[in-house]
């Protein structure tokens, strides 16, 4: 089973960031983040935290500190890689990026390679990270060292499936 975190602070945001990536995965359990209780992380085989919209940042406020004790992979997604991010002590910095955007695997990894598109809509990224992937030279993709925690500043629900099937393997 795959837990999917909600971080969205309205309904409607759901329906465009969570309810997208539920439809890619048959075994799922959605869980907002105000609501993930051990026992979900731990019935998780890897765990996936959703993005939200561009002017939702409550999900900032929330407590993830369970994220550097998980032995569970997790894919963190736009806010969710913010999230991330966040928890690992890496730096948060204003940079709107929207829409389609060229992206460059700079790192050899296991969820992408060479050059690709991906759809953005975000206004902060992650910084002071093992960068994988770039994009306007900014890091767009990244891992945490010695754990199987990756950040995607990207929406790979949208244009690149391919990186979430690949994470679930």
């Amino acid at each position: 089973m795959i837990l999917i975190v909600n971080v969205c602070r309205d309904k409607l945001s759901e329906m465009e960031f969570v309810r997208p990536l539920a439809m890619l995965i048959k075994d799922h359990v959605i869980v907002h983040y105000s609501k993930v209780k051990l026992a979900d992380r731990k019935s998780a085989e890897k765990i996936i935290i959703a993005g939200t919209a561009l002017k939702d940042f409550d999900y900032l406020e929330g407590k993830f500190s369970w994220l550097k004790k998980t032995k569970r992979p997790v894919l963190g997604i736009c806010a969710g890689a913010q999230v991330i991010g966040k928890e690992f002590g890496l730096k948060l910095e204003d940079f709107t990026l929207i829409g389609p955007q060229k992206v460059e695997v700079i790192k050899k990894n296991s969820l992408a390679d060479g050059a690709f598109n991906a759809y953005f809509l975000n206004t902060k990224i992650v910084t002071g990270c093992d960068t994988l992937a770039t994009s306007n030279g900014k890091p767009c993709m990244f891992k945490i060292p010695e754990k199987e925690i990756y950040g995607c500043l990207f929406h790979p629900e949208v244009l690149n499936e391919s990186i979430i099937g690949r994470f679930l393997k």
